[in-house]
């Protein structure tokens, strides 16, 4: 009988695997044929699109041909024409056909006559006929149903955006270096190309609301072409003139103290109605001066259009520069090595000298310092962080300006150099922006300034800080620490990153006090969700009361889980319920719940048409997000163009297995035909018009596939502050995936 049962239990494990078996392979057979219809689909579109290039390219050479051929011929042939009739018309040639009359009158007639000539032909009046061209036959293209693992960048590079602004309503005179101009250009409408002798036409033509005047000194970056560094020391009285015709046309005047001494800028400053500094011990330190209380704060801060992540043509280097005074070892190479960018911003200089002289730029160029390594005891690597703002010297030329030979620590061979552009006449500012994102580490001097750090951080590139007083041995040590752990230096970029305050949002107190003006989009944030179950429901409400954005709403669509139960659960959460840190309350919250079983992506499509925000974010149940998820993601919108920002570098975690995987690495800061449908922050109107398909696991892919076919831009951001959990290695989860080991999600996503 025990025999009997086994067979039984066999044959019933059989049948059932075989049952399994074959759904399994239905369902293979059913996506293969799907993806093969996306594939034919895709090559007809290919097809089309190679058809419509090929007919431009026709029509182009129709319109170069009849530019040099057919518009010139008929013109000469009407200027022929012209002459013609003009002789044709000419007293001559009437006088002598009178002459042959018999009738004197008429030769006295013709004599008195007018002559009449019409006007001369012009080019413009002909219009170019198209010929007949033959067109040419476009290539099919074949159906490839092997979609690629990795995506391709649709754009990859850093160049100096132009807009758009924040205030376009608002326009501002502004006498202020070219650091601070690109940090303000896209606040508000700026105009700095006037000066002492034109100022009163500036005024008339533009009619400012704003004069920002800055504590501009002699330099590199001296803005406005240098006009104004006379009125600013007191040698003359342009300013002042300036300032007063300010006055009587009600116009604001703000002085910026962003560097040097107090007492040098106050002759300056005296005149104007409102004085800003950096920082809180400035402001006290100008009320005393000034014998008033119109002083506020504005510290230094970044321009995320300008000082972001987005990796320049060709990536980083791979070298280490230095910022500031930074001791290292003193070496002897047998020639000076530099770094391709200081070599072009330097000129050349110290190129020729000898092992001597090396050895005596790098002694003279340096003071003590001391690098904190991950290596020592104490512990103490000081990656860039949140800046202190200091009255720093912006722009001025570290004492290690020059050169600096190709050092060697112990166990390394590489290249430290200067970061170029510090000091140097020939290195624009959007040079530099570019050079803050060649680096593999900046390794900044106790005496860097924290402007410049800030920038750096705000760029993507490490910094490591280091304290006064060490060996140069120390320094190279603790920065071939973190370069040897490529994981952890690309954490704390990202946290420094993540500190850098925007100036745009600091600017408003300052334009309230003045009364003027200052409307803008803080965008606001309606998180949608299809849920399906109590389970999955719990989970959401628990990441998104994490989020350090709050959102503006909350908009579930519920299958299988009661209305009631849902707004319920809802407002009763503790974390949802309670005021976050900037006392926003709890996001407006908005439950719909399926008549019918319906898919993940028919439940997103309704979400999406009760969403109000400016931006929608897509937020899967069944994923891990951190507390700053939404908060990085919609920064990138202020520094980029992209209509969608999500992530296509992600951690994605099985359960089943415990291990944890990072796909695609290196698809971080760029522009990606796709990104995961789990991670999409949206602009609510290119959402609306591209909609949600009714399918359940695939939604995200339908969604990319519909961008690329609309041109729509997409940012892939960093890899961090969310994780992908799924069951099973689903479609392509790990395409291009690299296994980061069998450890929890969890840390993952609080980063």
């Amino acid at each position: 009988m025990s025999e009997l049962e086994s067979v039984k239990q066999a044959l019933a494990q059989a049948v059932e695997q075989a049952a399994g078996a074959a759904e399994l392979g239905r369902l293979l057979t059913d996506y293969q044929r799907r993806l093969d219809e996306a594939a034919h689909s895709e090559a007809e579109a290919v097809t089309r699109l190679r058809e419509a290039e090929a007919r431009l390219k026709v029509v182009e050479r129709q319109n170069t041909q009849l530019a040099k051929n057919l518009a010139e011929q008929r013109y000469q042939t009407e200027v022929a024409n012209w002459k013609l009739v003009s002789v044709q018309e000419s007293r001559w040639i009437k006088l002598g056909d009178a002459l042959h009359t018999k009738n004197p009158g008429v030769v006295a007639k013709t004599l008195k006559e007018p002559v009449k000539k019409r006007p001369a032909p012009k080019r413009s009046d002909f219009k170019p006929e198209l010929p007949a061209v033959a067109e040419e036959k476009a290539a099919a293209a074949a159906p490839d149903a092997n979609a690629p693992e990795v995506s391709a960048a649709l754009a990859d590079g850093f160049a100096v955006p132009k807009g758009p602004l924040a205030r376009p309503y608002l326009t501002v005179a502004a006498i202020v270096d070219r650091q601070t101009e690109a940090l303000l250009r896209y606040e508000w409408r700026q105009v700095t190309n006037f000066g002492p002798d034109n100022w009163e036409t500036m005024l008339d033509q533009h009619q400012p609301h704003v004069l920002f005047v800055e504590s501009v000194r002699p330099g590199p970056r001296q803005g406005n072409g240098g006009r104004w560094l006379e009125a600013l020391s007191g040698q003359s009285r342009a300013l002042r003139d300036l300032v007063e015709a300010c006055r009587k046309r009600g116009i604001k005047t703000v002085f910026w103290h962003s560097s040097g001494a107090v007492s040098r800028s106050v002759p300056a400053a005296e005149h104007f109605e409102y004085v800003v500094t950096t920082s809180e011990a400035r402001a006290r330190e100008w009320k005393s001066a000034l014998r008033h209380e119109r002083v506020g704060v504005l510290p230094h801060a970044i321009q995320p259009r300008v000082h972001n992540p987005i990796p320049a043509v060709g990536g980083r280097t791979g070298e280490v520069v230095t910022l500031g005074s930074v001791v290292l070892p003193a070496q002897t190479p047998p020639a000076i090595e530099t770094s391709p960018a200081a070599s072009a911003s330097g000129a050349g200089e110290g190129t020729a000298e000898g092992p001597a002289t090396t050895a005596a730029t790098a002694k003279t160029a340096t003071t003590a310092a001391t690098a904190t390594t991950a290596a020592t005891a104490a512990g103490d690597v000081a990656v860039a962080g949140p800046a202190e703002s200091a009255g720093g010297s912006v722009g001025q030329a570290s004492p290690a300006s020059q050169p600096v030979a190709a050092v060697a620590g112990r166990g390394t061979s590489r290249h430290w150099a200067v970061l170029a552009g510090q000091g140097d006449d020939k290195t624009s500012y959007d040079d530099l922006l570019t050079t803050y994102r060649r680096p593999a580490l900046v390794v900044a001097g106790a005496d860097a300034e924290p402007r410049v750090i800030a920038e750096v951080a705000a760029c993507g590139t490490p910094v490591l800080q280091v304290r006064a007083g060490a060996k140069g041995e120390e320094t190279v040590a603790a920065a071939d620490v973190l370069l040897a752990d490529p994981e952890r230096l690309a954490r704390e970029a990202h946290l420094a990153w993540r500190a850098r305050s925007s100036v745009t949002p600091l600017l408003d107190p300052i334009l309230d006090i003045l009364g003027v003006p200052s409307v803008r989009n803080n965008g606001t944030i309606s998180v949608i969700t299809a849920v399906d179950g109590e389970a999955e429901l719990e989970h959401l409400l628990t990441h998104v009361a994490r989020q350090a954005h709050r959102p503006g709403q909350l908009v579930i669509v519920a299958d299988g889980v009661d209305a009631a139960l849902v707004e319920k659960t809802a407002r009763q959460h503790p974390a949802l319920t309670a005021e976050d840190a900037e006392g926003a309350a709890m996001p407006d919250l908005v439950v719909r719940v399926a008549a019918a079983p319906i898919t993940r992506g028919a439940g997103l499509d309704r979400a999406l048409r009760l969403a109000e925000g400016d931006y929608v974010a897509v937020l899967d149940p069944r994923d891990l997000y951190g507390e700053h998820y939404l908060a990085d993601l919609v920064r990138h919108f202020a520094s980029t163009d992209a209509e969608i920002v999500g992530k296509a570098a992600f951690y994605a975690h099985l359960p089943k297995a415990g291990a944890t995987f990072l796909r695609q690495p290196e698809a971080e800061h760029r522009f990606l035909p796709e990104v995961a449908g789990g991670t999409v922050l949206a602009r609510r109107q290119t959402l609306v018009d591209l909609g949600f398909a009714d399918v359940t696991d695939e939604w995200g892919e339908v969604l990319m596939r519909q961008c690329r076919a609309d041109g729509v831009r997409v940012y892939s951001a960093d890899r961090y502050s969310y994780v992908c959990v799924r069951s099973s290695a689903e479609g392509g989860l790990l395409g291009s995936a690299r296994l980061e080991g069998y450890v929890p999600a969890e840390p993952l996503a609080l980063l």
